[in-house]
């Protein structure tokens, strides 16, 4: 099926796509239609007609937005709508929304079903997002590939928790990392990574597990040395503060943290929490709403920023 709201503030739009993001299977999707000098926000995710209880989560995410809104004195929300699609019509609905995304200097995600003529100078993520989140629409995608970008030095063991359609993962690998492991918690979206590093001819460097950061040492699952030169980690405010001390454990000497998912509301307390865990943040990038940040170590030289 599909649900969307139509007419949605700028102000509470973040908050949808965040609900959206969490529940949906693909993620948000944000429609802007212009029209009689109007810009309107359309918002949609998708799910399979028989995911009847994380249909109740997305109302009742819905429904505690609306009543902060109340209690604020803000518009509420418009009525969720809901649609039923064929399986073939469902998959082809997201896909309808994706086109060929130059990010940042050289980056380009271009999806699979679409053709591309590339230039020269072009990093081509060859992306099937399936159901998982990363397409590289969300700004906060399209922050943390930016940021990836500007840090990455060739030769650098990357990690990338929260991986999604692999995404984050897949750029690192195509920027020279050498060697970059994945996690994600989501079954589904660990399999959709997969095929897409394989779509990219990235098996050699870039692995991909079910599971997150968190162990019982507070040390994550590694490949050979226990330290990682770059972390990212796009995924929400919350987990990012509740996990700042172990961003820190696991980064080397000269690591680089980057994270995103950050409704610019919450950037101080994501940005102090960092602090109190001995990182400074360096960089700052914010887009409709949504922040990412580069941070790294106060006594360290950062060598890997640009």
């Amino acid at each position: 099926m599909e649900i969307s709201l139509s007419d949605v503030e700028d102000d509470a739009a973040p908050q949808v796509v965040e609900t959206f993001d969490r529940w949906g299977w693909g993620g948000a999707v944000v429609e802007q239609i212009v029209g009689g000098g109007v810009t309107r926000s359309v918002i949609k995710t998708y799910l399979p007609a028989e995911k009847h209880e994380t249909l109740c989560q997305i109302e009742i995410g819905l429904a505690l937005l609306n009543q902060v809104y109340k209690a604020e004195g803000r518009v509420p929300l418009p009525p969720m709508q809901t649609r039923s699609l064929r399986e073939t019509d469902w998959a082809e609905a997201w896909k309808a929304n994706y086109h060929p995304l130059r990010i940042g200097r050289h980056l380009v995600v271009k999806p699979t079903w679409c053709d591309y003529t590339p230039r020269q100078e072009d990093v081509i993520i060859e992306l099937d997002p399936g159901m998982a989140f990363g397409s590289g629409l969300h700004p906060t995608t399209r922050l943390c590939l930016e940021l990836l970008e500007d840090t990455l030095q060739p030769g650098a063991r990357v990690l990338d928790v929260g991986t999604g359609s692999g995404i984050l993962a897949i750029a690192a690998g195509k920027l020279q990392a050498s060697l970059v492991l994945g996690l994600d918690i989501d079954s589904l979206a660990v399999r959709v990574a997969h095929q897409n590093v394989s779509l990219n001819g990235l098996e050699s460097v870039v692995e991909v597990r079910e599971g997150t950061l968190e162990t019982g040492d507070g040390k994550s699952p590694t490949i050979g040395d226990a330290t990682w030169d770059v972390i990212v980690v796009n995924i929400l405010a919350e987990p990012i503060i509740e996990m700042s001390a172990l961003w820190r454990l696991n980064l080397a000497a000269r690591g680089v943290l980057i994270t995103g998912g950050i409704i610019a509301e919450r950037a101080d307390a994501v940005i102090a929490s960092l602090r109190q865990a001995g990182l400074t943040v360096v960089k700052r990038r914010d887009d409709a709403q949504w922040v990412a940040l580069t941070a790294r170590c106060r006594t360290c030289p950062g060598i890997l920023m640009s």
